[in-house]
């Protein structure tokens, strides 16, 4: 099967300021249950594939994702939404450190 990868950009005029709160908030109202990962320059994380749908959403930092054979490099405020079964490998770009949002989509929106 032929995935296309699907990234949602943040829009300060639809979704406000961008902080760690509000990225968490947009997360959890959509039913996903969050946790925080921090990540050292150069970091890579091999291919892994998961039986739940889930997100990765950058707080701060570069990453690189790749979702079976497409790469993207995300930034702030970016989510890539990875489909279940779909092999994920994060690589951290560039000197800084990195903080994403590991996302596992649980099917009851937060209200």
């Amino acid at each position: 099967m032929v995935r296309v990868m699907r990234i949602e950009r943040w829009d300060p005029r639809r979704d406000g300021a961008l902080s760690e709160a509000a990225l968490r908030l947009k997360l959890e109202t959509r039913g996903y249950e969050v946790s925080t990962c921090r990540w050292a320059p150069g970091t890579a994380v091999g291919p892994e594939a998961h039986l739940r749908e889930r997100v990765d959403a950058v707080v701060s930092g570069l990453m690189r994702i790749t979702i079976d054979e497409e790469s993207a490099i995300l930034t702030a405020g970016d989510l890539v939404f990875v489909p279940r079964g779909a092999n994920r490998s994060v690589q951290i770009v560039g000197a800084s450190p990195a903080q994403s949002f590991d996302a596992v989509y649980q099917g009851v929106p937060r209200k």
